[in-house]
């Protein structure tokens, strides 16, 4: 059996389809707990979508020091997440 792709790997992990993969629950509710404290850290208000945003940036910034298969990986979850997200919450996206 051949090696699955990054993007095989990343819809796994965001499609429900390995649990094991995805132990961290639910994208929105993480995104809204890590919006939460980010809002108390700069006293502003940080949306869900600004903080899923802003992972997605850290990803891009860490790739530009090299490649990297599980920045990848994790890139093409926030992705993914981010249509997740949109999609469970109804908002505009930014």
């Amino acid at each position: 059996m051949k090696n699955k792709s990054l993007l095989e790997l990343a819809d796994e992990i965001t499609s429900g389809k390995n649990f094991t993969k995805n132990k961290y629950g639910s994208f929105y509710k993480n995104f809204e707990d890590a919006a939460a404290v980010a809002s108390i850290l700069t006293n502003s208000t940080i949306t869900p979508e600004m903080a899923n945003a802003v992972l997605i940036g850290l990803k891009f910034a860490r790739l530009r020091q090299g490649y990297h298969e599980d920045s990848f990986l994790d890139l093409h979850a926030y992705i993914a997440a981010f249509e997740i997200n949109h999609d469970e919450s109804g908002k505009e996206l930014i």
